[in-house]
């Protein structure tokens, strides 16, 4: 590799000319694949050449080892040799070492890459170089071997049992090093020093994330480890060292260092030491967390506490340590003896800690004036896992009242109406007003408990609102106006007994819905939704639902906001008919709007990967794939919900076309599954297939032969509507049912274990085929037969799904049906015809659907009704099995009818309006008995993190985890909105004129003859029925 070429090539992508910029470009990607690369970048980041070329040289670098160090479905011809990699291993820790700051974060990304990958299996020395580092006399090296420590640790992260026991070695040789280093390092209040210890600490915490092994959990080595961390966490830094910007001083190494020490101790409590928080699975902890909740956690508690105590008074605590230090005191809430030492503070706590949190600070004024959009996505469009101190401030009040509510309902809430009632003379002025606000925040927190089932203080807040809340509509602060709308959001299940107080909640949040400032109207609108539970606003809203449309799709264009959408969705819903004249232009403008957006998705996924740091992300485009979701989703409750008006729904299918082509000629993945059900909701509305849709169906067989396999299950029922709604079309352009072959083809074939998730569907499409195009598939039954069969000897073992295996069965069972001379002689040329019916009958306690049946049924009749020159000899013999077998599928069809009737019934009812009160989740109900002083379990909790834990392991191995996990699907259900042509067959009337036909066939009457008495009266009974 030429050196001084590739330098050439990585200034001049740093040229003005874009055209110098480009053939660079080009050339580098060009030099990417030519053996030496890597070694000639390393040249360059290594050489005393100029910072920007540097720069770029590492970047490359990066991006090329972190893409191409092995194989992962990419281009074989970009994968970094084996030849290379061993000389590139041992110059890139001399590289770090000798790299300056700005190179060597990609470096170390580089490092990540490679161990992650090659340690220890490919490079067993990594360890002992480390080791050499660590035990170093100069401090550039030990700096080295801290990271290389950190990335080792990194390495194990996720990893469990087996796959970890190779950092025992890891432990037992580096770890009492660190540990020596953290200790000369605690006294020195430098920048380098906190770097050096932050690595230490990270170190820890990779140690112990996943499982904490039997040495760390020792007192020799928990001892001298926790003291550290807690020595860490009480460390005073002086003032006049830090940073005066909040900001920087965050980021400071010092105090990234107490928030990751922070963690650690937090993780040893929460995930090992907390007997009351052990899941199942983690069970091998339960001695530690005796001991550890006793003589640790409150230590820790007691650290935590003085820390507060400081920040109270005064003193800097950083953002992230503060958050974590609350979600400590809220697990402490939970376990008796931690309780008993947290108990004590629980007033000062609330009025002294958590309040002050949720109240509004002069940043955040700043931010409601200046930037709305940011204060809406920081106070209103919140998600639940930010690691905020205010975020954790909130759940820590909730479980505090929640878990001990005997101890802190009272407390909580008096303080909370104190504030209120003390400011109310107070309103203009902006420090009450923030103070009430902060108060009102607390109190929508608590809302499910103050509104639980027999609360004392439920049937109160009536007249608190009028009091305190309903003034608050007219604040002359907007952030008020934001909080009281957003109170009565929370609250708005409350009893309210006169109807004039719902008149007033609807004329104020109608009248917010047009305030000046964005995050009123936003919360305006987001409370609104609730409120339609009641009639008097419903029929309000209803005679001006144009209006309020119009003003919901301006702030969706406004602000990027999925809860909006959900608002529009659920008013979609809701008001349909009053809708329907405005349903067209209300499509437009969500497709319009949906358009735009994904232009700014596609813009920002099409940008060149070697141009940017791949490390990177784009905070917003998550953001914009969510609002994106939203309106699509929109768009089909807007489908459905004009189902009655076929016209309007052909309109709008024309008018959102271009969503669904747009999505799928850019391969759009995230929005396959949406822009497929729009697909099935129009086509099922109109029970016909338009030119549009026909002219679509090229496009879905492309694309789903070139990305869109992960998707079959959602492309099934389209597929299914075009077969049952566009019959007439298949027959006549025969390449439509060639597709639909080949795509049942290619997951039944394919060799990337779809066929045991995907194989059922794919059998179902087939079975669709046969069903609704009898006479028109004929070329195809060798090939269905065939691939059944060949399915059947190569899927199918002990542990496959019986789902499967019935999927797989009635392939061949429908072709019977179809054709079974056809079918017959597709299974004589395979030689395959007594053993499928074998696999056939000893399965047929399989058969449970009514579909099962009925299929199993007519397939039989066909067969017994061929003449015997038509039946292979094979079988012959076994023809009163058959009979046998369709007596007792045509026995048990009545109770599978039943089932099937009583399962579409409560399909049927469980469409029931969301605003009834029947889901709303936790009640916070006062009826439940529990012992508030000892220990507090959480059973939903407790089950949720056994399930992460059991995918962290299940992830964490390096084990192909197909087909090791129990098959949760195992027996095929009945599917009350599929459709079949078997729905319109009488499988009792059926036999009826079956069995008539075959007494008058002489050749049949041995065959008769055999069935046993029992069978006699049921026969008797079911003809004469």
């Amino acid at each position: 590799m030429d050196v001084n070429g590739l330098h050439h090539c990585f200034t001049a992508t740093l040229d003005a000319n874009p055209n110098i910029r480009r053939e660079a470009e080009l050339q580098l990607a060009e030099a990417s694949r030519t053996p030496g690369f890597i070694g000639a970048c390393l040249d360059i980041v290594q050489s005393q050449t100029q910072g920007s070329i540097q720069l770029s040289a590492v970047v490359y670098l990066k991006n090329k080892v972190v893409r191409n160090w092995e194989f992962e479905e990419l281009n074989k011809s970009t994968v970094i040799s084996e030849i290379e990699k061993p000389a590139f291993r041992e110059r890139l820790i001399p590289a770090i070492i000798e790299s300056s700051s700005q190179t060597r974060q990609h470096l170390i990304s580089v490092l990540n890459k490679v161990i992650a990958y090659d340690y220890p299996e490919k490079w067993p020395t990594f360890l002992d170089s480390t080791l050499q580092l660590l035990h170093s006399s100069d401090v550039q090296h030990v700096y080295a071997g801290l990271i290389c420590l950190n990335e080792i640790t990194k390495a194990y992260h996720w990893r469990t049992h087996e796959v970890r026991l190779t950092l025992d070695r890891v432990l037992e040789l580096a770890f009492p090093i660190a540990l020596q280093i953290a200790g000369s390092l605690l006294a020195d209040n430098s920048t380098a020093a906190g770097d050096m210890m932050r690595l230490i600490v990270k170190s820890y915490r990779s140690a112990i994330y996943t499982e904490l092994s039997p040495r760390l959990q020792d007192p020799t080595s928990l001892l001298p480890w926790g003291n550290l961390l807690l020595q860490i966490v009480s460390k005073e830094l002086p003032q006049s060292e830090m940073p005066e910007d909040p900001s920087d001083r965050e980021a400071h190494p010092w105090w990234k260092t107490k928030k990751w020490s922070v963690r650690n101790l937090n993780r040893l409590f929460t995930r090992y030491g907390d007997p009351v928080g052990l899941t199942d699975s983690m069970q091998e902890y339960k001695e530690f967390s005796k001991s550890f909740v006793v003589n640790f956690a409150p230590e820790i508690l007691r650290a935590y506490l003085h820390q507060i105590e400081l920040w109270v008074g005064g003193t800097y605590l950083s953002q992230p340590a503060l958050n974590c230090i609350l979600e400590y005191f809220e697990q402490c809430v939970r376990t008796k003896i931690t309780w008993e030492i947290l108990k004590p503070h629980t007033e000062s706590l609330i009025s002294q800690v958590i309040f002050p949190l949720l109240c509004l600070t002069d940043d955040d004024i700043d931010t409601f004036e200046s930037d709305p959009i940011e204060y809406i996505h920081r106070r209103i469009d919140i998600y639940d896992e930010s690691a905020t101190p205010d975020i954790a401030a909130t759940n820590f009040l909730v479980t505090l009242v929640e878990r001990r509510r005997k101890a802190t309902f009272n407390i909580g809430l008096g303080f909370i109406n104190n504030i209120v009632v003390s400011q109310q003379q107070n309103l203009s002025d902006e420090k009450a007003a923030r103070q009430k606000e902060g108060a009102l925040r607390m109190m929508g927190g608590l809302s499910h408990i103050i509104l639980g089932k027999n609360s004392p203080v439920a049937g109160m807040m009536e007249q608190f609102f009028v009091s305190y809340v309903f003034p608050d509509f007219q604040s002359p602060f907007g952030f008020l106006r934001v909080r009281a709308c957003e109170i009565m959001n929370r609250f708005s299940e409350a009893q309210f007994n006169d109807v004039n107080n719902i008149n007033i909640i609807y004329a104020s949040i109608t009248s917010c819905l047009n305030d000046k400032y964005l995050p009123v109207q936003v919360e305006a609108a987001l409370a609104l939704q609730p409120f339609a539970r009641h009639d008097v606003i419903r029929e309000a809203i209803s005679r001006n639902i144009k209006d309020t449309m119009a003003k919901l799709m301006e702030l969706t264009k406004l602000i990027d906001m999925d809860s909006l959408l959900g608002v529009m969705e659920d008013f979609v819903d809701m008001f349909s008919s009053q809708l329907a004249p405005f349903a067209v232009g209300l499509a437009e403008q969500l497709r319009d709007q949906f358009l735009h957006i994904l232009s700014e998705v596609i813009e920002k996924e099409n940008v060149d990967a070697d141009s940017y740091d791949v490390s990177l992300q784009y905070s917003d485009l998550d953001d914009k794939q969510m609002a994106a979701l939203g309106i699509i989703n929109t768009l089909g409750t807007l489908l459905l919900s004009l189902d009655h008006s076929p016209e309007l729904v052909a309109s709008i299918e024309h008018t959102i076309l271009p969503v669904i082509f747009v999505v799928l000629e850019n391969e759009q993945a995230d929005f396959y599954g949406e822009v497929l059900e729009l697909i099935d909701s129009s086509s099922y509305c109109l029970k016909r297939i338009s030119p549009g849709l026909w002219e679509l169906f090229g496009l879905i067989h492309r694309k789903f032969l070139a990305s869109a396999y992960d998707y079959f299950e959602e492309l099934l029922p389209v597929l299914e509507n075009y077969i049952t709604y566009g019959k007439e079309e298949m027959v006549a352009n025969k390449q439509y049912i060639s597709a639909m072959v080949d795509i049942a083809n290619r997951v039944l074939t394919t060799n990337d274990g779809f066929s045991g998730d995907t194989g059922g569907p794919a059998c179902r499409l087939i079975q669709t085929l046969l069903l609704n195009l009898r006479g028109s598939m004929d070329e195809y039954i060798p090939y269905v037969v065939g691939i059944a069969l060949q399915r059947l000897k190569e899927d199918i073992t002990e542990e496959s799904s019986s789902g499967y295996l019935v999927s797989l069965i009635e392939v061949i069972i429908n072709c019977l049906y179809y054709n079974p001379v056809l079918a017959f002689q597709a299974l004589e040329d395979a030689g395959q015809t007594a053993n499928f019916f074998n696999i056939w009958f000893s399965n047929i306690n399989k058969l449970v659907r009514v579909h099962d049946k009925k299929l199993s049924i007519l397939a039989i009749l066909s067969v017994i009704s061929l003449p015997d020159e038509q039946i292979p000899a094979s079988i012959m013999p076994g023809l009163p099995q058959l009979l046998h077998g369709m007596f007792q599928l045509l026995r048990t069809l009545p109770d599978a009818l039943k089932k099937k009737e009583e399962l579409s019934k409560e399909f049927e009812s469980s469409g029931e309006s969301l605003y009834d009160g029947s889901n709303l989740g936790n009640t916070g109900d006062w009826d439940d008995e529990v012992d508030e002083e000892g220990d507090l379990e959480d059973p939903e909790s407790a089950a949720y993190l056994d399930f992460l834990t059991k995918e962290a392991e299940r992830l964490g191995s390096k084990k192909d985890s197909y087909g090791d996990e129990d098959d949760e699907y195992d027996e095929l259900e009945e599917e009350p909105l599929y459709l079949s042509p078997l729905d319109d067959i009488e499988a009792n009337e059926a036999f009826k004129v079956a069995f008539v036909a075959l007494q008058q066939n002489n050749s049949r009457n041995e065959l008769l003859s055999q069935m046993t008495a029992e069978e006699r009266n049921f026969v008797q009974s079911l003809m004469q029925a």
